[in-house]
């Protein structure tokens, strides 16, 4: 956010433009699609469990094991927005 800010505010400068930075902001944020908390949440999870995999060799049942005590451990809005599509019980 900031940065987009930055690149507004001296392009702004260069131009010269009536409309104000709030205005524009807006309009660029508008018309870029924002992604979502549970898909930043799984990327990351996704690198992660790639990287363990890579690096310490993990089985398959490992890993499948070590998700499960992972997830086990984080509070409830994090598991709901790990998997979306599940109602907790």
């Amino acid at each position: 956010m900031f940065t987009r800010y930055i690149l507004l505010a001296i392009e702004r400068h260069r131009n010269e433009d009536q409309r104000t930075l709030g205005e524009l902001l807006i309009f660029l944020i508008d018309e870029m699609a924002d992604i979502t908390f549970s898909r930043s949440l799984g990327i990351l999870m996704d690198a992660l469990m790639a990287s363990l995999q890579e690096i310490l060799k993990l089985s398959d049942e490992q890993l499948t094991a070590f998700t499960a005590n992972f997830e086990a451990r984080l509070p409830e809005y994090l598991r709901n927005a790990l998997h979306p599509g599940t109602v907790a019980t």
